[in-house]
Formats: structure tokens, sequence, C-alpha cells
């Protein structure tokens, strides 16, 4: 447990984090426009979810489609390992772009979409 008036040493700075995530957007192909001039668009957490660890939330605004519940997803960037862990889509999943290649790839996936229908 932190105490409250403690002092965190960030390895991140705003500016940076923000860096990180709009160059892991860029990677990843993902929409999205990072306004670095509002104040909320990047924080900086001690906690957030269930991890302990420091991490920067940026804020990425889209347009949604009818798909999806808000206007903006989260990249959320670990401070100590200074990268991208996660997203928060804009529905509040959980997704990891640089994970998919330890998924199925499409055509894995028909495969055995096509097997399971065709057992049943």
């Amino acid at each position: 447990m932190r105490i409250m008036n403690e002092k965190i040493n960030k390895h991140l700075t705003a500016e940076r984090a923000m860096q990180i995530a709009e160059n892991y957007k860029e990677k990843y192909n993902l929409s999205g426009t990072i306004d670095g001039t509002k104040e909320r668009t990047v924080k900086f957490y001690t906690q957030f979810d269930d991890s302990n660890l420091p991490v920067w939330l940026v804020m990425v605004s889209i347009i949604p489609t009818v798909f999806q519940a808000d206007d903006e997803y989260t990249i959320v960037i670990s401070d100590a390992e200074e990268q991208v862990k996660y997203l928060i889509d804009p529905n509040g999943h959980y997704y990891a772009p640089h994970t998919k290649k330890d998924g199925l790839t499409d055509e894995e996936f028909n495969r055995l979409w096509n097997e399971d229908s065709e057992d049943n």
C-alpha cells in the first residue's frame, strides 16, 4: 500500500507516453486522434485495474460506429516498461494488437469454425 504523500519516480513524461501511444497507433494502423491540447488526454496512475504498477492512460478520440458505445479508446502504457500493455476499446473490452500473432490466423479460425459446424 502506497502512502499518499509518497513521491513516485516516473520513468516517462506525459509527452513521452503520448509519443509511445502515437507510434503504437501507427505501427498497428489504429484509427483515432490523440489531442495533446486536452488535459485529460494523458493521465498517470500509480495503480490501475488489477495491477499495482504505475501506468499512463492515453485517450484516443474516434468517430464511433453503430457498434461502439463511446467516442474514444484508451491506450494503457506501463511506466516501468515504457511500452503499451493493452488497449481498452470503446466498448470497454481489453485488446492487445501486439499479441495477435500468438492467436489464430483468420484461416485457422475459419478452418476450426467450419470443422465445428460440420460436427453438429
